[in-house]
C-alpha cells in the first residue's frame, strides 16, 4: 500500500516541461502596471536600518533584563539561606548557653 502511494506521489511530483506558449499566456494575464516592470530586474524592498537597530536594541534590553532578574532571584535565594543559617546558629547557641548554665548550676550545688 505504501509503495503504491509513494509511486503515485513520485509520479505526480516528477518535473515536466511546460506546454508551448505557457510563458506567453502567463505574461499576457499580468496587469498593465506589471507589463512596464517586466523588463526591469527584480529589486529587493528598501532596507530599514532603524528597524534592525530597534530590534537589536530590544533584544539586548530583554537579555539584560533576563540576566538582572536571574541575579535578583539568586540574591533572594542567598538571603533566604543566610537567614535560615543564622536562625539555626542562634538556636544552637541558645541551646549551648542553656547547657553551660546547667553545668554551672550543677557545679555550684556540689
Amino acid at each position: 500500500m505504501n509503495e503504491e502511494i509513494e509511486r503515485k506521489l513520485s509520479e505526480a511530483l516528477r518535473r515536466k516541461r511546460a506546454p508551448e506558449g505557457f510563458a506567453g499566456r502567463v505574461m499576457a494575464r499580468l496587469p498593465e502596471t506589471a507589463a512596464a516592470e517586466r523588463g526591469k530586474p527584480a529589486t529587493m524592498p528598501p532596507r530599514r536600518p532603524w528597524l534592525a537597530l530597534a530590534l537589536a536594541a530590544g533584544l539586548a534590553l530583554a537579555s539584560f533584563g533576563g540576566v538582572r532578574y536571574q541575579q535578583y532571584r539568586q540574591g533572594q535565594e542567598a538571603k533566604r539561606q543566610l537567614l535560615l543559617a543564622l536562625r539555626i546558629a542562634g538556636e544552637k547557641l541558645t541551646l549551648a548557653q542553656h547547657r553551660v548554665a546547667g553545668v554551672n548550676e550543677r557545679r555550684g550545688e556540689q
